[in-house]
């Protein structure tokens, strides 16, 4: 690979939408036609029509990843890869402030993606055994491997549909309409409903999704509530705490400059810090700062086994995601 080409990559104005199944992909989809028409390359699979022949050209029978990207950055205008493929497949073309998808509730996906393939595929399975078939468990977390959700761009809700869009509107400006495509109309007003039974067996199914929809839940929020504040959301994560020391990394997505956060120990402020270091970790998802935007912070004395760590951040008091923290009594 040239280094010209290197260059070139994260593609300018280019945008990855992961389409998971079932999760309002479909409507989506839709307008991101109307936004960025031929800009807008589909990849669904080669025996699908939905897939745009020049993606099948060079995906499929020639299997020409780095190509294709070049095509694609030489184009010079917006375009967006939309269809159902993990976030690894075409990672390396965008920056991950770019990557767009959208999650559900995994209990009432997995029952949608069901009914949808016994009313237009002739399914004829029980649900029993479409659930426990591992090509539809955990669906969600497998599609996105191991980018981390915090950094991901924009990470919308099918539950909170209308607020995503406001989210992308605002972050990216792109004005997305509000459409409901490939609904099942006689179910669009109502929950699926199993018996418990059935319940039981989709989340032993899917442990891992329900984990990750609840994190992703819970950020959500956090990011509504900040948008409808008028505050700047940072994407954060805390990825290491121990007795001696506490390390992560805090990002503004639209911003260069380092983001300046403190530590607090039980409630008691112990340093304040930028977020400045290099995450090697980081850099193969086309982050902002050239990866430099990691902290680490090492306790004058260890702490106690209990203590509670929050790393918060100065301009706006935005909690950071940190799963080793000890839950407060």
């Amino acid at each position: 690979m040239e280094f010209g080409f290197v260059a070139r990559l994260p593609i300018e104005n280019g945008y990855l939408f992961v389409h998971l199944p079932k999760t309002a992909g479909t409507s989506f989809r839709d307008s991101l036609a109307d936004i960025f028409a031929d800009g807008l390359y589909c990849d669904y699979g080669f025996e699908e029509d939905t897939t745009t022949p020049i993606v099948k050209d060079y995906i499929y029978q020639r299997q020409e990843f780095v190509d294709f990207a070049s095509f694609l950055a030489d184009l010079n205008k917006p375009i967006c890869i939309s269809g159902h493929y993990p976030i690894r497949k075409y990672a390396p073309f965008f920056a991950i402030k770019n990557v767009m998808l959208f999650l559900r509730n995994p209990v009432q996906r997995t029952i949608s993606q069901y009914e949808h393939m016994r009313r237009v595929d002739g399914l004829q399975e029980s649900m029993e055994s479409f659930c426990s078939k591992p090509m539809y468990m955990n669906l969600q977390t497998r599609n996105i491997g191991r980018a981390p959700l915090n950094l991901i761009g924009f990470v919308g809700l099918q539950e909170y549909y209308s607020e995503s869009l406001q989210l992308l509107a605002f972050q990216n400006g792109l004005q997305i309409k509000e459409s409901f495509l490939n609904v099942n109309e006689k179910r669009s007003t109502e929950k699926y409903k199993l018996d418990e039974e059935t319940l039981g067996l989709i989340r032993r199914n899917n442990d891992k999704d329900l984990a990750l929809y609840k994190m992703a839940k819970k950020m959500f929020l956090q990011r509504y509530e900040f948008f409808s504040a008028g505050k700047t959301y940072v994407h954060a994560a805390v990825t290491q705490q121990n007795a001696n020391k506490v390390a992560g990394w805090v990002l503004n997505h639209n911003s260069d400059l380092p983001v300046k956060i403190a530590i607090y120990v039980d409630g008691v402020e112990r340093a304040q810090l930028r977020a400045d270091a290099y995450r090697h970790d980081l850099r193969e998802w086309n982050v902002g700062r050239q990866g430099y935007v990691g902290f680490e912070f090492t306790f004058k004395k260890p702490l106690a086994e209990h203590s509670h760590v929050e790393c918060v951040v100065l301009e706006t008091g935005q909690q950071i995601y940190n799963p080793f923290a000890a839950t407060k009594s």
